[in-house]
């Protein structure tokens, strides 16, 4: 998932919501971001403002260090279960850690968590929820080598799980394990030569969101999904992460790809990112993954 933080920073000038952007003056609005990982510790939140559009973007600048942060556990009836304290996190940009104490917990799937932040010199109260996907399992055996782009394509078999939205949405993300830049697949090594892109920004490459649409629900409940080769960055042994993400980070990222275009829209017409968020804007999102191993070979 590595490219969804970015995303952030892209939104920075927007408003939340899906309305017309209708401010005359620039207002500074309050920016958050969490991502939490079921069956992992509680996460880190950022806490940050926009800036105007003709200010660099700086997180040091940007960075509030004077918040009250704190994620809740909620019961089946959304009442208070648990509540876990944050703590400024010193020298970071923004970011807030959970307390000696919180940091026990373990996110649970298919549970829902509130995020809560004020301030003491500040009006704005911000509140948002995610529902954790349930924990995603790859079972069966996965080809050891696998000859890029050839008919035998990786597919990736997950166990029956439990919904926690309307449809299942699905990353896969790809990290290399020899990520030189002689490796490299030919379209991304033709990007790398042109400049368009960096090779660190390769070493963990997403393949974007794969919907229902997109795989196979078997009679016995199991998924079974086909790795796209446009996923491939590098040849050679890669670690093969495939994550169920949440409402939240599923319509941050689909109304994120009508701002860089793709759209069928007409000029003008460009609908604001969707957030989550109450009194801000960002995300407050969750998922659940599971990781194999194969080596994707020369043709």
């Amino acid at each position: 998932m590595k490219k969804i933080p970015a995303l952030l920073f892209i939104a920075a000038i927007s408003i939340s919501g899906c309305d017309s952007y209708l401010q005359e003056d620039y207002e500074e609005i309050v920016v958050v971001e969490s991502y939490a990982v079921a069956n992992r510790q509680l996460p880190p939140v950022r806490v940050t403002t926009t800036v105007p559009a003709d200010i660099e973007y700086n997180l040091n600048s940007a960075a509030i260090t004077n918040a009250n942060v704190q994620i809740v556990l909620l019961d089946e009836n959304g009442n208070d279960e648990e509540v876990f304290p944050y703590r400024f996190a010193d020298g970071n940009q923004g970011v807030y850690i959970p307390s000696i104490e919180s940091q026990q917990h373990i996110v649970i799937p298919r549970r829902t968590y509130r995020l809560d932040i004020n301030f003491n010199d500040r009006d704005e109260v911000i509140r948002a929820f995610t529902t954790v996907p349930d924990q995603v399992e790859i079972i069966g055996e996965v080809a050891e080598n696998l000859v890029y782009q050839s008919s035998e394509q990786l597919e990736i078999l997950i166990a029956e799980n439990i919904r926690t939205q309307n449809q299942s949405v699905f990353v896969f993300s790809t990290v290399a394990q020899e990520p030189v830049i002689e490796n490299l697949t030919p379209f991304y090594r033709a990007s790398v030569d042109d400049g368009n892109v960096e090779l660190i920004d390769l070493i963990n490459n997403s393949s974007g969101l794969i919907n229902e649409g997109n795989f196979q629900r078997n009679p016995d409940g199991t998924v079974t999904l086909r790795f796209p080769w446009i996923g491939v960055a590098f040849f050679g042994p890669n670690l093969v992460v495939t994550s169920s993400v949440d409402e939240n980070l599923n319509n941050l990222v689909r109304s994120q790809q009508f701002q860089l275009g793709g759209s069928t829209l007409p000029p003008g017409e460009i609908p604001n990112l969707l957030y989550n968020v109450e009194g801000g804007i960002g995300v407050f999102g969750s998922l659940s993954s599971d990781t194999v191993s194969t080596s994707f070979l020369r043709p």
